[in-house]
């Protein structure tokens, strides 16, 4: 469905706001809450139902097409837009928001110097302004509303069909998709795939390797967790067993209205279904009162597969009753916690890596290394989580400042398209750190403002990414953009002064 005001452009302030239950996401029985001022009320809501009112076609080409409605497709869109290049965004589910509106995380894991310095900044900055770092699942869709709701050559579209690829001589020249029950062909100068498993990258023929494949084991893919909602939880309670018992050497901490931690207790779980563990608790008040727990991994999940991702959500829900029971029992503070209901999606953290002009490594990482087509500094820990029972992060959990380069982005064998988001061009260890959602937002806003200078240069990301002139053009536009870009050397430098 293309969510549009009569001018053409969605207005955050403007939006249909889908509701599943009493949390805000669609179901089968899925009913509509308008927010639309009453003037113009009955004219969107009539646009919005299948075959009536005159509701304005998807454009046939823009200058820069994203698909997929993560928070790295959504920054994406949003530079392409606020530079005044035409700009589709496409996300085949029903909203935009990726993980955060879908899968219900409510925690940013923040690339911060050792000096606690900022380095994600950019679009994300509006975000976490707003938000903070942890946050009301509703507050999020809000911010998401109203970032791609600004710019008026921003056009978005949900519930389509996966999109297929275009192509000519090996260049990507838009998609065929279907949304409002129409089939039809978009064209673009330059395409984003901000999708989390590389489904249009792929589908054009860039080639990839799935979860840990490079290692020869296998190509298992991190675990997926279920996200599940509860009342009756108390904070107070908790925030005292964490304060008085989670010692050095375990995690846990209390963050305002997040709390994680139990892990010694978590580990002792016993599930029903042997494809099933609990990880470190991660709950996450929200402004009703209910809390968010992140806790509940299931193996074996194909991120790729829809099939593999409906059984696994089934699965974990029939595993609840045996979980909530065991928190009720074990752990201070869940006593009275009964359930609410859980995430209509899962949480996925890996699927495909593509392969782009430059793998980027785990050593990347340890060794903090620098790029000279830097376009993102990060330093969140490589957080491998388990690929099967019993298995725990191999790497030793620490902050390394590093940089990221442009060509990650950039596939092979096929032009005018780039990658960003969890599927960047990285081994399955580096991309442990790199899926985080502040930083693929800051490789979005690369992205978008990659396709700008591609367009207004009449040249290419594959051009980009091999032209030192062309990427001293695009890190002067990221840091015209706010975004931050100090080397490594820099950021460890100026940590260091007294």
């Amino acid at each position: 469905m293309c969510y549009r005001t009569v001018n053409g452009t969605l207005d955050g302030a403007w939006a249909l706001v889908l509701k599943q239950g009493a949390y805000g996401n669609s179901r089968a029985t899925m009913h509509r809450r308008l927010i639309l001022p009453t003037s113009v009320a009955l004219a969107v809501l009539l646009a919005a139902l299948p075959g009536a009112g005159a509701e304005q076609p998807v454009p046939t080409h823009v200058n820069v097409l994203v698909v997929g409605g993560s928070p790295a497709g959504i920054a994406a869109a949003v530079a392409a837009a606020r530079a005044g290049m035409t700009t589709l965004l496409v996300e085949p589910q029903e909203e935009i928001g990726g993980d955060i509106a879908l899968a219900w995380l409510n925690m940013l894991d923040l690339n911060r110097g050792p000096d606690g310095l900022p380095l994600t900044r950019g679009i994300f900055t509006q975000v976490q302004k707003r938000l903070g770092q942890t946050f009301d699942i509703k507050a999020a869709r809000k911010v998401f509303a109203d970032l791609v709701g600004a710019p008026r050559t921003l056009t978005v579209v949900t519930r389509t069909s996966i999109p297929s690829p275009l192509l000519s001589d090996g260049t990507l020249t838009g998609i065929v998709l279907t949304a409002g029950g129409r089939t039809q062909r978009v064209t673009a100068d330059q395409l984003i795939d901000a999708t989390d498993d590389a489904s249009l990258a792929v589908a054009s023929g860039v080639p990839y390797r799935v979860g840990r494949e490079e290692t020869g084991l296998d190509r298992r893919q991190q675990a997926a967790t279920l996200i599940f909602r509860l009342k009756g939880v108390d904070y107070e309670t908790i925030r005292r067993y964490i304060a008085a018992f989670e010692k050095p050497g375990h995690v846990g901490g209390v963050n305002g209205r997040y709390i994680w931690g139990f892990s010694r207790i978590a580990w002792r779980y016993v599930p029903r279904n042997p494809r099933m563990g609990l990880y470190d608790l991660n709950l996450g008040w929200q402004n009703d009162g209910t809390v968010l727990v992140n806790a509940l991994q299931i193996y074996d999940v194909d991120g790729t597969n829809a099939t593999s991702l409906s059984e696994a959500h089934a699965q974990a829900v029939k595993e609840l009753p045996s979980v909530i029971h065991f928190l009720q029992t074990r752990i201070p503070g869940f006593a009275k916690a009964t359930l609410v209901d859980a995430a209509p999606h899962l949480y996925v953290r890996e699927t495909r890596h593509i392969d782009g002009l430059y793998r980027m490594t785990a050593e990347d990482i340890r060794d903090s290394r620098d790029f000279t087509d830097r376009i993102a500094v990060a330093s969140y820990p490589i957080d491998l989580h388990p690929y099967g029972k019993g298995q725990m992060n191999p790497y030793r959990v620490s902050r390394r400042v590093y940089a990221i380069p442009f060509r990650i982005l950039v596939p092979l064998h096929v032009d005018h398209l780039m990658v960003v988001g969890k599927p960047v061009s990285a081994g399955y260890a580096a991309a442990g750190s790199l899926r985080m959602i502040p930083t693929g937002m800051s490789l979005g806003e690369a992205a978008g403002e990659a396709a700008v200078l591609a367009i207004s240069s009449s040249t290419t990301p594959t051009r980009i990414a091999t032209s030192p002139a062309l990427i001293a053009q695009l890190q002067r536009r990221l840091l015209a953009a706010g975004v931050y870009l100090a080397s490594p050397q820099q950021v460890l430098a100026t940590a260091k002064k007294p």
